[in-house]
């Protein structure tokens, strides 16, 4: 009798937790991609802002621009055209920015080949392949499987990839949204004890632990 119980009371913890994805598991993702974003066109500038060619951080411009106006179409497609033609550095980050502008126009899977041909690019950088596979990861926590998250940041929670806290917090909300509590919540637990861990995914964490002790 005593194992239907636990079955129950395992199936309702399910239950919460995937209400609990359902409510917060968005805005974790959304607050995550801004950050990740950030950081890769930061990364870009200080790497390539001094050895390119003013016709290409022309071109980058204009592209970006066209982002700021909502021609998100045309946007892809000018950094389509960079991310083939330009020099090592802009291709790189022309390929991530390629693949936003996809996202936004709402063309996600396109999104992610591009995501994925960088990622599997030996010619980059590691930093902007690592970039790749974790807004890849946001992508499809939301849009896609969890086995294809896992599939592409599994390689990365080590203690000594630079982005390893945040393979860490997309394995957890994966958890989450399989209903894995016990599992989230020990995912989350150390990340939020890892004194090497960025402070916005131990808030995040921290914040979603607090969720799931509450529900």
């Amino acid at each position: 009798m005593s194992d239907i119980f636990s079955e129950v009371d395992e199936e309702v913890r399910k239950d919460k937790s995937v209400e609990l994805w359902n409510r917060y598991g968005k805005y974790v993702i959304a607050g995550s991609i801004l950050i990740v974003a950030a950081t890769a066109s930061v990364v870009g500038w200080k790497n390539y802002q001094l050895s390119e060619s003013q016709a290409q951080g022309a071109q980058f411009q204009k592209a970006t621009t066209l982002v700021g106006e909502q021609k998100f179409d045309d946007a892809a497609a000018a950094f389509s055209l960079l991310a083939e033609d330009g020099s090592a550095g802009y291709q790189a980050l022309a390929s991530l920015r390629q693949a936003s502008a996809l996202v936004q126009a709402g063309k996600g899977d396109e999104a992610v080949q591009v995501y994925d041909a960088l990622a599997a690019n030996p010619n980059v950088d590691a930093e902007f392949s690592a970039i790749a596979k974790v807004m890849a990861g946001y992508y499809l926590l939301n849009k896609g499987s969890t086995e294809e998250v896992r599939k592409r940041v599994s390689d990365m929670e080590g203690a000594d990839h630079i982005w390893s806290a945040t393979a860490r917090e997309l394995l957890a909300l994966s958890d989450l949204k399989d209903g894995k509590v016990e599992e989230a919540r020990t995912k989350l637990k150390a990340l939020q004890e890892d004194a090497s861990a960025p402070s916005g995914v131990k808030q995040r964490a921290g914040d979603l632990l607090t969720a799931l002790k509450n529900r």
